[in-house]
């Protein structure tokens, strides 16, 4: 999941009949790159080097691309006055991107050829570069992977090649105000059933309190991506978002907005949104990640908890949308491959991912960091289960993530308005889905 403002998603953007800028960008990247419109497979192939013959850096510029905009811009600054410290005759050059421009750019920089030496990317964007063959897979760096979480490893991968490690991993859970809870004899929902009667006890027209908001403005980072435990976990396929599971998930929230404890205005919220209103307790329970541990906790008067996502039926495994960015090292010259390399390899020690995902309140991407982290906040058993058990946004469907993403949105939407029935709605996204994987050769 990419950050937004807090934190959020992906924002590739795709509509069948309207080519949107992303994609258009896309298309340019790939006839570039020599690579086969339907099956994206990469005409120009990836080294072959062996990790005993990468070059070593031993000064010099390094260029770096960041979208930390935000909050965490101060974190990543003092990074790179560390690794410079450490580092004499290195000098890091880093160009941060608005997220919301910065796959466009990326993919931009790809076919011109002037990608930086060190790049950092929301994971569902790995696979786009990687088939491309913009990418320099990671163990021909000499860069060991035994010790990532099975999350991390998801998220940094494709087609089964290592292409990117982050800081961490992160996914979402339930949110809710123990206080309203306490006040409507209300405990915290674990089952579908829980969270309709939960939702609608917790709901008070009167001081305007929601029993619960999600995050639906049709957007990567949120409408699909915080409808995903609910779908998945009820059997959802993002090949065939009409199948059973899919239709009694866009059920649920119809029914959350019918009985009136979710409002239909999520359909413009975002994820700060909804944070937002929690915070100021005009949202009794939310859908959100553990990015915003931080602050909540800082927050006056707030007194809250966290479980995981309601499941269908009780003895369920929720089945979550895997988060986190990864740094990725572009296909350039061995020279500059091996200054990204040397910050990469800075970034992701386990002094640097300790303090990031401490402060961040992401679940470390090695696994003995992140049972260290754990042990001092016991609140992040929930996501380090809920992480090992995600799945990635690409996994089903590939490259078709981004398309598929706008059309289940456009579904959730039309469901929370009451423009369409569930049925009817996971009906006119699965043609669009359709559409999407032969369009990008997933089907």
């Amino acid at each position: 999941m990419m950050k937004i403002q807090r934190r959020s998603g992906s924002v590739s953007k795709h509509r069948p009949g309207r080519v949107t800028p992303v994609v258009a960008v896309l298309a340019v990247v790939l006839m570039v790159a020599g690579v086969c419109s339907t099956a994206f497979a990469s005409t120009r192939g990836v080294s072959t080097r062996s990790a005993s013959t990468v070059a070593t850096a031993k000064g010099g510029v390094i260029t770096e691309q960041d979208y930390y905009t935000t909050g965490d811009n101060n974190e990543m600054v003092a990074f790179i006055k560390q690794f410079q410290k450490a580092n004499p005759g290195f000098t890091v050059k880093r160009d941060f991107v608005p997220p919301a421009t910065m796959e466009s750019q990326e993919l931009v920089e790809a076919a011109a050829g002037q990608l930086p030496d060190l790049m950092m990317m929301d994971n569902p964007w790995v696979g786009g570069l990687a088939a491309a063959g913009d990418l320099v897979p990671l163990d021909q760096l000499g860069v060991n992977t035994k010790g990532l979480t099975e999350g991390a490893i998801a998220a940094g991968s494709f087609h089964g090649t290592q292409f990117g490690i982050g800081f961490g991993n992160n996914s979402l859970g339930l949110f809710y105000n123990k206080k309203l809870l306490k006040a409507a004899h209300v405990t915290p929902p674990t089952t579908w059933a829980q969270l309709v009667t939960a939702a609608k006890a917790l709901t008070n027209k009167k001081t305007g309190v929601s029993g619960l908001e999600v995050a639906g403005f049709n957007s990567g980072g949120n409408a699909t991506w915080q409808f995903l435990p609910f779908f998945w976990t009820a059997g959802g396929d993002l090949e065939h978002v009409n199948n059973a599971g899919g239709i009694s998930a866009l059920t649920l929230y119809s029914k959350l907005v019918k009985d009136g404890s979710m409002p239909s205005s999520v359909v413009n919220y975002q994820q700060n949104d909804i944070a937002n209103h929690f915070a100021s307790q005009k949202a009794a329970m939310i859908v959100i990640g553990p990015w915003e541990f931080g602050p909540f906790n800082s927050t006056k008067g707030l007194s809250w908890g966290v479980t995981s996502i309601p499941v269908p039926k009780a003895g369920m495994a929720p089945v979550g949308p895997l988060g986190g960015e990864v740094w990725v090292i572009p296909k350039t010259t061995p020279a500059q491959e091996a200054l990204g390399l040397k910050l990469l390899r800075f970034l992701t020690s386990p002094t640097s991912t300790y303090s990031w995902a401490s402060q961040n309140g992401e679940i470390a991407s090695q696994k003995s960091v992140s049972a260290k982290l754990i042990k001092n906040d016991p609140s992040d058993r929930i996501f380090a289960y809920e992480i090992e058990h995600a799945q990635a946004r690409t996994s089903e469907v590939g490259l078709a993530y981004p398309a598929i993403d706008t059309d289940l949105g456009n579904a959730i939407q039309a469901v929370i308005l009451g423009k369409q029935t569930p049925k009817a709605a996971a009906n006119s996204a699965e043609v669009q889905v359709k559409y999407a994987l032969e369009q990008y050769g997933e089907g």
